[in-house]
């Protein structure tokens, strides 16, 4: 059976990747829009804001699971010397 404290940094990694994965995704539909902006197409700027703002609260919604994940390992690591065995011994 696996250690909780190493399941839930795992967790909270796979958290983290996926903020990061978002803004990405954030980032490039940003650059879709000026694109659409500077070739003055309306209907595809209108549909791009609608699926930028989805992708907003997806993001506040994944933000908010890291916080979680973060706040449920902090539980599982009261000390030092457990959060640094669990860093060390999960695997990244």
């Amino acid at each position: 059976m696996t250690d909780p404290a190493v399941t839930a940094k795992q967790l909270v990694d796979l958290a983290r990747k996926h903020i990061e994965d978002q803004q990405c995704r954030l980032v490039r539909q940003r650059e879709l829009m000026a694109k659409y902006e500077r070739d003055d197409d309306i209907a595809r700027l209108s549909e791009a804001r609608r699926v930028l703002e989805k992708m907003q609260d997806q993001l506040a919604q994944m933000t908010a699971a890291h916080v979680a994940a973060e706040e449920h390992l902090a539980t599982l690591t009261v000390d030092e010397a457990s959060v640094e065995k669990v860093m060390r011994d999960t695997p990244m």
